[in-house]
């Protein structure tokens, strides 16, 4: 085999002129006499001067001192006749003249040639591309993916999508192994689905057509599951419609977690408040029978009677049997009803708006723990005392309702939050929903702030 020769490139051949055009600089390294040719570009990419000599010892001083090894070794097998490896391997420079480190690619393909009868690499040549922006967009990608992937961890939570027409789903390894599936599975919709409790593939198919109907593109619902080994779960699924893609498919993206054990106990809570408010109501019985016993049925008895038929409609208010849809005035009216005679001076005002229906129990304690502090303590512990209250609804759907005492006793700040302050900030309406207490001078007032529904998904 003849030695190969090959002439020095220049920076106005065309397929310099197409790299130029692509970013991408040229270079030659004739390993016979160890000069290395760098187009203009790869000079500017590596931050050399256009006229110093360059060798492979000039590489080697940019290199990165943690990724030589790695582009050694690739150099050496691309170098080796018996490899020839043609893939690009990108490391880090410190540009000479900024001092800055960037990120290269560098793809090279060695020719060979018999010398001395022996085969061997006689030049080396390729491009180097500045790829610094992608490879850190990357890195940063990479990282977010990282930390994304232990905030799923830590919540038990699995990120799930779905074709809507073709009905398959995209796995991921939390996803299966929330449902009992292997790590490496890639189940069907239907295998998911298997998963169901009776009735709840149904009720969530017809909770999705509904939202997509009224042109919601969110859902939020609680789904049971009935494993094989006969266990019972609940699992919260979140879901919004993702935008059309470039091939026109419909997806839904969405997060699924584990709430079993707030469900569990969501229920044991509901258990104790329905006993609660089935006492209460028999306790309410076991008075107006006391009280039939006792007084004449005249005026005064018949007051009683319905004050004590308000106290017990607000108890399904407060814990929470009240299904249909209510507006403020009701609800407050309900609530304020066993409050109210003919000295009573409570003023209400306000729009038609309905009470966001998983904030009408807490709205309802709320009222009723205002009220029952007037009476003890505030503007309805004395005849001349009295109340307003107003309500009105934001561009947010934000309900913002006031409570306002005038005409009682002077007001002060108590020095320790006893349990009906911590029932009002907290308790009956806990964030995002808000409860400001101004203990003024001339009289308690109350903002109450209910977030709608719609703002809580």
């Amino acid at each position: 085999m003849q030695n190969e020769e090959r002439s020095e490139p220049r920076d106005s051949d065309p397929y310099q002129l197409a790299c130029l055009a692509a970013g991408v600089g040229v270079w030659d390294w004739d390993l016979r006499s160890d000069e290395i040719y760098f187009s203009s570009l790869a000079r500017e990419i590596q931050g050399l001067s256009q006229d110093e000599p360059a060798t492979f010892a000039t590489v080697r001083s940019l290199t990165h001192p943690d990724d030589a090894a790695d582009m050694l070794a690739a150099l050496e097998h691309a170098l080796d006749p018996e490899n020839r490896l043609q893939e690009s391997y990108v490391y880090r420079i410190t540009r000479p003249d900024t001092g800055e480190l960037r990120w290269v690619r560098a793809h090279g393909v060695a020719r060979f040639a018999e010398v001395e009868g022996k085969i061997q690499a006689v030049h080396y040549s390729g491009s180097i591309e500045d790829i610094t922006e992608r490879e850190e967009m990357r890195r940063a990608l990479t990282e977010s993916e990282a930390r994304l992937r232990i905030a799923l961890d830590a919540a038990q939570m699995a990120v799930w999508e779905i074709d809507l027409e073709s009905d398959i789903v995209t796995s991921s390894v939390e996803l299966n192994r929330l449902y009992g599936f292997p790590d490496d599975a890639k189940p069907a919709a239907d295998d998911f689905r298997a998963r169901y409790a009776p009735g709840e593939g149904e009720r969530l198919a017809k909770a999705g057509a509904e939202a997509r109907a009224s042109g919601e593109n969110k859902l939020q619902t609680q789904v049971r599951h009935l494993f094989p080994d006969g266990s019972e779960r609940v699992f919260l699924l979140r879901a919004a419609l993702a935008p059309v893609d470039h091939t026109g498919r419909e997806r839904a993206i969405g997060v699924v977690f584990d709430i079993t054990e707030q469900a569990r106990q969501e229920e044991r809570i509901a258990t104790v408040a329905d006993e609660l408010r089935h006492r209460l109501k028999n306790l309410a019985a076991l008075m107006g029978a006391i009280a039939g016993r006792t007084w004449a049925r005249d005026a005064h008895y018949e007051s009683f009677m319905a004050r004590l038929r308000a106290m017990s409609a607000a108890t399904d208010l407060m814990f929470g049997k009240e299904a249909r849809a209510l507006a403020v005035s009701e609800l407050v009216d309900h609530v304020l009803a066993p409050f109210k005679d003919e000295a009573c001076k409570i003023r209400v005002e306000g729009s038609q708006v309905l009470v966001p229906n998983k904030a009408i129990s807490g709205l309802a304690m709320a009222l009723h723990e205002l009220a029952t502090n007037a009476v003890k303590h505030g503007a309805l512990s004395v005849p001349a005392g009295g109340i307003d209250v107003s309500w009105q609804s934001t561009v947010e759907g934000t309900l913002e309702l006031h409570w306002k005492e005038h005409g009682g006793p002077p007001v002060t700040k108590p020095e320790h939050v006893g349990f009906g302050t911590q029932l009002l900030r907290r308790g009956a309406l806990p964030p995002p929903h808000r409860v400001d207490l101004c203990y003024l001078a001339c009289g308690l007032e109350a903002h109450i702030h209910v977030v709608g529904d719609d703002q809580r998904v």
